[in-house]
């Protein structure tokens, strides 16, 4: 509910005069403990390690529990919200965090908020956004949170070629505006078949044929048995190099 709060400060006019349009994250600071990512205009702040945010702040979290993921789980969860409306999404669950409109405004750029809640859901949170945490809001942070862990495959990284998705897994995909974020189902040869949030207004699911060649497909993040599949560690120089690209 903080990120309503967040979102009605930025559209009242809280934020600095025509940041909202022009340049979303100007000034934007995060207290220092974070960075402002901008997706349609719209600032949030993704923080550092121990922090989450709220409004345009970073504050003091606790880390979030470490445990072993089932990526069967994360599939079964997303697989039973396809064909429904940000409207309708979870409102059949009772416990927290109940249905993902409630964390959402209605026009919400909603598919990167769909991965986080299924990861939570699914008793794997993500750390560093809204909600204590777990609610990343945009594809460009939820690729942060990957690449500062050493769990981002890149698709310009050698070991692409040869890295296997597995259910459960992040890709992120390429797009003319802002990105797109959505989670592996399976991969069957070289088709990628994954579950999307917010693909023409619903959860769907999709394939992409020759995934490693596909020219949307950004990277892949790490989720179940994260050690044993680790593939690099970021350096300074992977990550300047990534930004140069990007």
């Amino acid at each position: 509910m903080l990120r309503l709060v967040f979102l009605a400060a930025a559209l009242l006019g809280t934020l600095p005069p025509g940041t909202a349009r022009a340049d979303a994250c100007r000034g934007v600071r995060c207290s220092e403990h974070g960075q402002c990512i901008a997706e349609d205009t719209i600032p949030a702040c993704f923080c550092d390690e121990g922090f989450m945010a709220e409004g345009l702040r970073c504050v003091p979290a606790r880390p979030a529990p470490v445990s072993s993921v089932d990526g069967e789980a994360i599939v079964a969860i997303a697989r039973s919200e396809v064909g429904r409306e940000l409207a309708t999404v979870g409102l059949h669950q009772l416990d927290y965090p109940g249905a993902l409109r409630d964390h959402l405004p209605a026009d919400e750029l909603w598919c990167t908020d769909f991965v986080a809640w299924v990861y939570r859901i699914a008793g794997a949170p993500l750390g560093g956004g809204y909600e204590g945490g777990w609610l990343v809001t945009n594809n460009r942070a939820l690729r942060k949170h990957f690449e500062r862990r050493g769990l981002w495959v890149d698709h310009l990284d050698p070991s692409f070629a040869t890295f296997e998705p597995r259910p459960g897994d992040y890709v992120r995909i390429r797009t003319r505006t802002w990105g797109h974020s959505a989670l592996v189902e399976r991969v069957e040869g070289d088709a990628l078949h994954i579950i999307e949030g917010n693909a023409r207004g619903v959860v769907r699911a999709n394939v992409y044929r020759d995934f490693r060649r596909h020219p949307k497909i950004d990277g892949f993040g790490i989720v179940t048995d994260a050690e044993g599949r680790r593939v690099w560690r970021p350096t300074l120089l992977e990550h300047w190099r990534r930004a140069r690209y990007r």
